[in-house]
C-alpha cells in the first residue's frame, strides 16, 4: 500500500472531536495525509560525535523508548557507563518486573508439567505472549530485552500449530534467553538441540532413508551464513544428513517427554563432505554418529561468513538499515576475535560515531505500542487485550510462519498506518482490554496547552517533538482551559504523530 492509496488519506469530511479520537483516518485531520508520516524519517541536525550528545539517540536504541527515569540514569553514568550497564543486564534488579509475571504459572513449569496442565497449547502461548510483552513494557533490562525480540526472529518458531506450539515455551526459557546477551556459539548449540526448532523445521523427522532438508536449509541460510554465502545445495544435503536422527522424545508416558533426544537408528551415517573445495572444505568420515552435527556447528560459528551475516544483521537491528561494508568487516572482526561474543559486538556497532551518523529507525508495531505504555502512566493488568491490537497489525509475537522471522524494515511495515493510529485512539479510550492510562495524572495541575505540550514532548519524544509537530497539537488544543475529553484524546493523537513512530 503506497503513501496515496485512498484508504490512507485525509478524510474528504470535517470531523468532531468524539470522530477524531475514535477512528485511524481521523487522525489525519491533525497529521495530514500518510505520507507526512511514511515518507521519510524525521530530518536530524548534524549529529555530533561527543558522546554525551548522543546520550537520547542511545538510550531510544537500547530501549523500548525513553522515560524520564532512564534518560537520568543515562545522564548520570555516560555514554558507556549507560551501555555497559545495559549490557551487564543480570546485574540489574528487574525483581519488580519479574513479581509481575508471578501470575504466570507456565513460565516456571517443567516440560512435563507444561504438557500436563489443564489450558493447554493456547495458555501456553497466550503466557508466553503476556510475559514477553509486560517484560519489554516495564523491565529494566531493555537491552537484554530487545536482544531477545532480535534472536526470537533470528531463530524464528511459530506457535500457532502443533507441535512446537507445546514446546517454544522452553525454547524461550533456555535458548534465547539465556544467551540473548551471551555467545552467539553457544546460541546456535542450543537451538541446535532445541526440541521446538527440531519439530519447527521439521527435523525429528528427518531419518536417513527419507532426509528432510528444511532445518539443514534454514541453519545454513537463516542461522548462519545468509544467502548465497558460500554454500550449495550439495552442502544443504549433507548438512540436513549430519543432523538426521535429532529430534526430541515425542512418546506421552516418557519421563523425558519433550526433551531432545538423538537417534542412532535414524542417522545417516555414511561418510559427507561441507563446503567441498573450499578453504573450509569439511570432511565427515562415516560413522561418526550424533557428533556429525557437532563438526558441523562448530565450522558453521567459524565460517566468515557467518561472522559477516550475524554482524550485517545486528548492525540492522540496533543501528540502520543500511550499515556500511566496512562498518559489518569492523563487527564481523570483533565476532572472530571474540568467537561470537555478542556483547563485544554490540559495543563495536554503538560506538558514538557510528550512532551519530544514524539515520532514526522505523518503529515496529510492538515497539510502537511498548514505547507508547513506556512513556505514559499505564496500568497493565492483562495482556489480551495488546495481544489483539498487536494482531490487527501484524505484529503478534511468536505468530510469523515462516522460518525468517518478522521482518525489519520500514517498507515492510509502513504499509500498516491505520492500525497504529487506531491503537492510540482505543488507548486513550480504554477500549483495550487490561490496559489504561491514567491521563489526569499525567496531566495533573496542567490545564492550558503551552504546558500540556511541555509536558508531551518531555515525557513522549525525550524533548525533541518537531517544532512543526508541536504547533499542530497546539492548534488542535486550542487557547484557555482545556476540556477534560481533550486532555485525553491529545494524548492518543501525540501517540499518532510523525515523529513519534521512528526511533
Amino acid at each position: 500500500m503506497t503513501a496515496d492509496s485512498p484508504s490512507l488519506s485525509t478524510p474528504s469530511r470535517p470531523l468532531s472531536r468524539r470522530g477524531l479520537i475514535s477512528g485511524a483516518g481521523a487522525f489525519a485531520a491533525v497529521w495530514g495525509a500518510a505520507r507526512t508520516v511514511l515518507a521519510q524519517p524525521p530530518v536530524e541536525a548534524s549529529a555530533d560525535v561527543d558522546p554525551g550528545s548522543l546520550l537520547t539517540k542511545l538510550v531510544r536504541r537500547v530501549t523500548y523508548g525513553p522515560t524520564a527515569s532512564e534518560l537520568a540514569l543515562a545522564a548520570q553514568l555516560g555514554y558507556h557507563g549507560y551501555l555497559d550497564y545495559q549490557l551487564n543486564y543480570t546485574a540489574i534488579d528487574d525483581s519488580a518486573c519479574e513479581a509481575r509475571l508471578s501470575s504466570l504459572a507456565t513460565l516456571t513449569m517443567t516440560q512435563q508439567e507444561q504438557y500436563t496442565q489443564t489450558g493447554g497449547a493456547t495458555l501456553l502461548s497466550n503466557e508466553l505472549t503476556e510475559a514477553t510483552i509486560l517484560r519489554a513494557i516495564f523491565s529494566q533490562r531493555q537491552l537484554y530485552q530487545r536482544m531477545v525480540e532480535f534472536w526470537t526472529d533470528h531463530f524464528n518458531i511459530a506457535i500457532n500449530s502443533e507441535p512446537a506450539n507445546m514446546l517454544k515455551s522452553m525454547d524461550d526459557r533456555n535458548v534465547i534467553r539465556v544467551h540473548a546477551l551471551g555467545n552467539f556459539g553457544d546460541l546456535l548449540r542450543a537451538s541446535a538441540h532445541s526440541p521446538a526448532m527440531l519439530t519447527y523445521l521439521d527435523n525429528y523427522l528427518s531419518t536417513a532413508t527419507n532426509v528432510n532438508e528444511n532445518y539443514g536449509r534454514e541453519i545454513l541460510e537463516l542461522h548462519t551464513m545468509g544467502a548465497d554465502n558460500g554454500y550449495t545445495q550439495a552442502d544443504v544435503l549433507d548438512v540436513s544428513r549430519c543432523f538426521s536422527g535429532w529430534g526430541y522424545d515425542s512418546v506421552a508416558t516418557s519421563p523425558t517427554r519433550g526433551a531432545f533426544r538423538y537417534s542412532s537408528t535414524r542417522h545417516y551415517n555414511g561418510a559427507k563432505t561441507i563446503f567441498a573445495g573450499t578453504p573450509y572444505q569439511l570432511n565427515i568420515a562415516a560413522g561418526g554418529g550424533q557428533t556429525d552435527g557437532d563438526r558441523v556447528l562448530n565450522a558453521l560459528i567459524a565460517h566468515p561468513s557467518t561472522a559477516r551475516y550475524i554482524s550485517l544483521k545486528m548492525a540492522r537491528w540496533l543501528l540502520r538499515e543500511d550499515p556500511s561494508p566496512s562498518l559489518v568487516d569492523r563487527v564481523a572482526a570483533v565476532y572472530t576475535s571474540t568467537g561470537g561474543d555478542i556483547k563485544s559486538m554490540i559495543r563495536e556497532i554503538l560506538k558514538p560515531n557510528n550512532l551519530a551518523s544514524a539515520p532514526p529507525k522505523y518503529k515496529r508495531p510492538f515497539h510502537l505500542m511498548v514505547s507508547a505504555l513506556r512513556a505514559l502512566p499505564s496500568n497493565v493488568t492483562a495482556t489480551s487485550g495488546l495481544r489483539g491490537q498487536l494482531t490487527s497489525c501484524g505484529h503478534r509475537p511468536f505468530y510469523w510462519e515462516t522460518p525468517d522471522g518478522y521482518p525489519d524494515t520500514a517498507m515492510y511495515w509502513q504499509g500498516l498506518i491505520l492500525p497504529r493510529w487506531n491503537f492510540g485512539a482505543s488507548l486513550l479510550n480504554a477500549n483495550i482490554s487490561g490496559c489504561t492510562v491514567d491521563y489526569p495524572a499525567f496531566f495533573s495541575g496542567l490545564t492550558t496547552a503551552g504546558p500540556m505540550l511541555n509536558k508531551i514532548e518531555a515525557e513522549l519524544f525525550a524533548g525533541e517533538m518537531p517544532a512543526s509537530e508541536k504547533a499542530r497539537l497546539n492548534t488542535y488544543l486550542g487557547a484557555g482551559t482545556i476540556s477534560s475529553t481533550k486532555t485525553k484524546e491529545v494524548l492518543g493523537v501525540a501517540i499518532a504523530a510523525p515523529s513519534f513512530q521512528w526511533y
